[in-house]
Formats: C-alpha cells, sequence, structure tokens
C-alpha cells in the first residue's frame, strides 16, 4: 500500500529537514507499505523552503500560496493510494504511517489523529479534548490533525478545494456529503502550540471560532485567508 505526504510550506527552513526525517522514523509495520513519497509544496514562488531540504527523495513543487491551493496542487503530483495531508509543524504518532495503511485496510475512506498540542498545561487539554468530541460528532477534523483519505475517495469529491483556507472544512463536508467512513484514530499528534503560545489560549481559540463561524455563513474564504495569521 503506497502513501503520499503533502506538506504545504511557507517560510519553513528551519523545520522542513527535521520533520522529513521524522516522517522516515514514523512509518512502522502495517499492510506491506513502502516508505511514503514525501511532496513539499511551497508557497514561496522562489522555493526559499525547497532551497533549504537536504533528501533529493523529496519532491519538491512551487505553487501560489494558500493551504488549499497548494495542497491541490501537491496531491496532482502524488502517486500514493493514500494521500495524507500534513502541516510542517506536526509530528506524527509512532508508526503514524503503517496505522494510517491499516486504518484504510480496515475499510476507512479517510479520517485523521486526534489532536495533541505539543505544551504542557490543563488548558491545551481540554482544547485537545474538544476537537475529540467535534470529530466524533461531525466528522470534523482540522488539518492540523494529519487528515488522510485514499485517492479513490478524494477523487470522488473533486479533489481538494482550492481555496487559500477553510479547505480541511470543505473537504471534510463533501466527504461526508459523499457517505465516505470517517475514523478517528486513536493516537495523537503533535502539533506546535507557537500560535496559541503567541495569541493567548482564549484569543486564539475564539479566532478561530469566529472563522469557522463566518465560514459556514457564507463568507469568502479568500477574505477569511487575510485575517488568519
Amino acid at each position: 500500500m503506497t502513501i503520499s505526504i503533502v506538506i504545504p510550506v511557507v517560510n519553513e527552513q528551519q523545520r522542513i529537514n527535521s520533520l522529513i526525517e521524522h516522517l522516515k522514523g514514523v512509518v512502522g509495520r502495517g499492510q506491506e507499505i513502502q516508505e511514503p513519497e514525501i511532496i513539499v509544496v511551497d508557497g514561496d514562488a522562489e522555493g526559499s523552503t525547497l532551497s533549504a531540504v537536504a533528501d533529493s527523495h523529496v519532491i519538491g513543487i512551487t505553487a501560489p500560496q494558500g493551504r488549499g491551493v497548494q495542497l491541490a496542487a501537491g496531491v496532482s503530483h502524488a502517486t500514493g493510494e493514500i494521500i495524507l495531508l500534513l502541516h510542517a509543524d506536526t509530528q506524527l504518532p509512532e508508526h503514524g504511517v503503517a496505522r494510517v495503511a491499516d486504518a484504510v485496510a480496515g475499510g476507512a475512506d479517510w479520517g485523521a489523529f486526534r489532536l495533541g498540542i505539543d505544551a504542557p498545561g490543563w488548558a491545551y487539554r481540554v482544547i485537545a479534548w474538544s476537537v475529540d468530541v467535534r470529530c466524533k460528532l461531525f466528522a470534523l477534523p482540522y488539518g492540523d490533525q494529519a487528515v488522510f483519505v485514499t485517492r479513490a475517495a478524494l477523487e470522488s469529491v473533486g479533489g481538494i478545494p482550492p481555496i487559500p483556507l477553510m479547505e480541511d472544512v470543505e473537504l471534510a463536508w463533501h466527504l461526508r456529503k459523499a457517505g465516505k467512513r470517517f475514523i478517528l484514530l486513536p493516537q495523537r499528534i503533535r502539533t506546535s502550540a507557537r500560535r496559541w503560545q503567541r495569541d493567548g489560549i482564549v484569543r486564539r481559540t475564539l479566532h478561530n471560532w469566529w472563522l469557522l463561524v463566518r465560514y459556514l455563513t457564507g463568507v469568502d474564504p479568500e477574505h477569511l485567508a487575510k485575517e488568519y495569521r
């Protein structure tokens, strides 16, 4: 079973090589999976992050900046049977790649890991718990949970929505509407707490909710992307 990992980046020169090395170490043993194909999609036309990539096996491309646009570009170059969408500040759990392959072999069309925030404190645990509840009730994971989807399921709903923000929400809506089977894996990814730490937990959480509410009520994601930071 083959997996392509698509990573949208902008100015991630300091982080990208450690992430690539991490991905090689979390393959694990699963449904006869091969080492994953890694595709880095740079939103900088000059390829500033790509220029720092040390591994010659990594596929590097540039695309207009915007997560959905970059992810769609990366998927167009992917050859895997499963597509894993990974933020540059997120790391998979141990044997994470194999766990994705096992989930698909068990019948899942798409899914995500539970959220884990890389910082101590009860407030971060509450955030992670609330995300668990959201995913269980609404099958609505966000991109920082390492969303994965089979190529067949993704193609059946028209691919990654090429929008600069909320592509994860839009993709989830299309997959749910199409009746695709979702699974929330028990393992937690580890994502950076940098935005919560920079803005404050309450302020950052409320900002994210406000963006989501406005998107669901019809605000153009191009406009919302200008407010996202």
